[in-house]
């Protein structure tokens, strides 16, 4: 049943990801479904689940970009698998946890504008105006899907 689930979460985080420059975007800040949907997944449900829905979504995001093929794949796939490594080490229904989810956003961020720029000049404007905001709002988001689960468990 989870695995039905987990499907239909990504195929609506795959949509509202491919849509949210006309849905979602608040001002130079996007939500990220896609991040938060597999830092979801890998940490409460299944690891197993993130590496695959990690891998098709990551072929599907790329589709439409002018990038390599495979690079999204392996860009959501290593973040599941550090998201999995470090698992261990956190205490998963605190709200301290969302660090991790912060971090990711973060580091998948900066490396989609790597990717697109191209060049070392305008990151650092970038960094401040866009990709700290957007990681801040998306944790936000990780905040308010966290107490549904926290309140669920109880």
């Amino acid at each position: 049943m989870r695995i039905f689930i987990v499907i239909l979460l990504s195929l609506l985080a795959f949509f509202l990801s491919v849509n949210a420059e006309k849905i979602l975007l608040l001002g130079n800040i996007s939500l990220k479904p896609i991040i938060i949907l597999l830092y979801f997944v890998t940490l409460y449900w299944n690891p197993v689940y993130g590496l695959f829905i990690g891998f098709f979504l990551g072929f599907l995001y790329e589709t439409g970009l002018p990038v390599l093929t495979g690079t999204y794949s392996l860009l959501f796939t290593s973040s599941v698998i550090g998201l999995k490594i470090i698992e261990k080490k956190i205490f998963k229904f605190r709200y301290n946890s969302l660090i991790l989810l912060f971090c990711t956003v973060f580091f998948i961020g900066l490396v989609q504008i790597i990717i697109e720029i191209k060049e070392t000049g305008p990151i650092f404007s970038v960094v401040f105006t866009h990709l700290l905001p957007e990681a801040i709002f998306n944790t936000l988001v990780g905040f308010v899907v966290l107490y549904f689960i926290v309140r669920k468990n109880r």
